[in-house]
């Protein structure tokens, strides 16, 4: 199996976006970004083998050339993909999954978790949104109008493909009901895409108890972010995320 992480745009952000609450967090938040600002880049997923071309996630609306020319690099184009795995249905995630209301990939077979596309499909919940979550419900049904039935759900700790039985989801909720990461169990090598699980490299993985503004569930993020971690520290896991400063897989110190 190939795969190849790609990193579509320089994204900073406010290191106010961190919730530090004690002083020990906000004497972290501090040291790691002295001048205010997390610098990151915007990291998607590209996997291949067995007849799977599938992306995990597809960045903004707005960064759609800079993953058509990724693609273009791999030899690929938007017909070339076969799925798209969401973790999540924030709009730099599935931004390139639509233009015009109308599917971005021909081919390509869409994948939710159960509860993040349960989420974002109640009518209820929809009606009553606020400002701020109102686009998502918004994009899920573009999504789904415009994919029709190749929009499906898997649950976590399944393989995502049965022609990649390697490949499996990880359960991250917290950061939105139904967030997920992408798991690689390839002979020895675990490769864990967190997605969300951090959005301050710096300072999460140092001081996991920080959530971010944008989490949906704040200790429910920060419990599956110590959880995780502390499980790639101490089984050597090769790591990268959507929002942090490299675009290379790591191992954690």
């Amino acid at each position: 199996m190939n795969v190849r992480v790609v990193s579509l745009v320089q994204k900073d952000l406010n290191a106010s976006i961190l919730r530090a609450v004690t002083g020990e967090e906000k004497a972290a938040v501090a040291r790691a970004y002295p001048d205010g600002a997390v610098h990151n880049v915007l990291n998607v997923l590209l996997l291949r083998g067995n007849g799977v071309t599938a992306l995990v996630d597809t960045g903004y609306d707005w960064s759609v050339g800079a993953l058509d020319a990724a693609l273009a690099q791999a030899n690929l184009g938007r017909q070339d993909v076969t799925h798209v795995v969401v973790t999540h249905a924030h709009g730099d995630h599935v931004g390139g999954l639509t233009q015009d209301k109308k599917a971005v990939f021909p081919r390509a077979t869409v994948l939710f978790s159960e509860k993040e596309l349960a989420a974002w499909t109640d009518a209820e919940d929809a009606k009553s949104a606020p400002a701020g979550l109102s686009r998502m419900f918004e994009s899920v049904a573009d999504i789904c109008a415009a994919y029709g039935e190749r929009v499906r759900t898997f649950a976590p700790g399944t393989a995502l493909f049965p022609e990649l039985p390697g490949v499996q989801a990880v359960d991250e909720a917290g950061h939105t009901p139904g967030h997920v990461g992408v798991m690689i169990r390839e002979e020895d090598r675990v490769f864990l895409f967190w997605s969300d699980l951090l959005h301050a490299f710096d300072a999460q993985q140092a001081m996991p108890s920080v959530s971010a503004s944008f989490d949906m569930d704040p200790a429910a993020a920060a419990r599956v972010r110590e959880d995780l971690l502390n499980r790639a520290r101490a089984e050597g896991w090769l790591v990268v995320g959507s929002h942090v400063p490299f675009t290379e897989p790591r191992v954690l110190k």
